[in-house]
This record gives structure tokens, C-alpha cells and sequence, in this order.
């Protein structure tokens, strides 16, 4: 939006630190803790000075990209829209989507995390953030299953830990190394099984 004067209007620092985030984000997923704040200056079309008036430091900016990319309300957003009409397996699709989306982020950024001269030093509270946003996406994830629970062999709460396993576990290049699983072919598997029919 622009002012009678034909500038922007400037961001509250809400969403100049959002703004921040959201450009910085992919930056950090594709190359990790190594970028420098000039570089993230740029990716956010911002100068470099303008990053330490929104964050203390680097790892501060860091530790706020991992926590956005663990926010939870994007996900249950997405899951929201998925059509409650839609076959089971085109549901369970759609949610692996939404869900291997994020995980690639936040191991990524994990791992990235691991690497910070404060590793180790994550507060309590870091932890609550952390075990909280889990607990909403499995219960998010049981809620779209519930629907469903006469079709399935198990009970829709251990359902969603099956899928978010599988996509955990498909997220983490040592396990899968190059035998990396769609999230389509994750459902497959989930729903069908690995024995072929005969």
C-alpha cells in the first residue's frame, strides 16, 4: 500500500521482522547457518543495519526462524482447507504434502541449529514451543482421521503417529539416503502396506 506521497508504507516491526523471516527462511534451508546477515539483507531487499534494529544478533534472527518454521498455525490452516469430502487417500495426500513441507524445513533448520556456538543453551520454554506445536499438528492430524476410524485397523490417534513417522523418518537424508519416498507413495505404503497382493 502506498501513501499519498507515492512512498510504501512503512512496516510495523511485526511485519518487518515477519517479512525478514519469510525471505530468510529459504536461505538458511538451502545453505544454513554459514549465511551471512549481508546476504540475508539482500534476500530480504533490505539494508544489512536494518536486520540488527529487528534482531540483537544473528543468532537471535536464527533461533526466530526456527521457531516461525515451527509455528503450527500454518499447518492446521492448510489443513483446514483439505476437502472433508475427499476419498481417505487423497485426504492422507494432501496432509503428507502439507506436512513433508514443513519437516523439510524444520530439520533442516534443526540441524542447522545444532551447528550455533550456542547449541545446547535452548531454554525450557524453547522446548514448550517445540512440544506444543507437535501436539497440535498430531491432533490436527487425528481430527482429519476421525472420519475415517471404521476404515482403519488402528485408532486415528496412532494412524497420525504412523504418518508423521514415515515423513520424519523420509526427511532425514541418512535414513533414506537416495531412496527418497513422495508423499503420495508414504500414503501408499501406510494404507496398502508393503506385501504385494497376490
Amino acid at each position: 500500500m502506498s501513501t499519498k506521497t507515492g512512498r510504501a508504507k512503512p512496516l510495523s516491526p511485526e511485519e518487518r521482522r515477519t517479512a525478514i523471516l519469510d525471505a530468510v527462511i529459504p536461505l538458511l534451508v538451502e545453505r544454513g547457518a554459514a549465511v551471512t546477515t549481508a546476504e540475508m539483507a539482500a534476500a530480504a531487499g533490505i539494508a544489512e543495519g536494518t536486520i540488527f534494529r529487528v534482531f540483537d544478533d544473528k543468532n537471535a534472527l536464527l533461533h526466530a526462524a526456527i521457531g516461525k518454521t515451527l509455528d503450527p498455525e500454518p499447518i492446521l490452516t492448510a489443513f483446514d482447507a483439505i476437502d472433508p469430502e475427499a476419498p481417505l487417500q487423497d485426504q492422507l495426500t494432501r496432509a503428507a504434502e502439507i506436512l513433508a513441507a514443513r519437516y523439510e524445513k524444520t530439520t533442516a533448520l534443526i540441524g542447522m541449529a545444532r551447528s550455533m556456538p550456542d547449541h545446547g543453551k535452548s531454554s525450557p520454554e524453547a522446548h514448550r514451543i517445540a512440544h506444543d506445536a507437535m501436539a497440535a499438528v498430531a491432533a490436527a492430524l487425528t481430527q482429519l482421521l476421525e472420519p475415517h476410524r471404521d476404515r482403519l485397523t488402528v485408532a486415528p490417534q496412532q494412524a497420525a503417529i504412523l504418518l508423521r513417522g514415515l515423513l520424519f523418518a523420509n526427511a532425514h537424508q541418512l535414513l533414506h539416503g537416495d531412496e527418497h519416498m513422495t508423499p503420495a507413495q508414504l500414503v501408499d505404503v501406510l494404507l496398502n502396506g508393503i506385501a504385494a497382493t497376490t
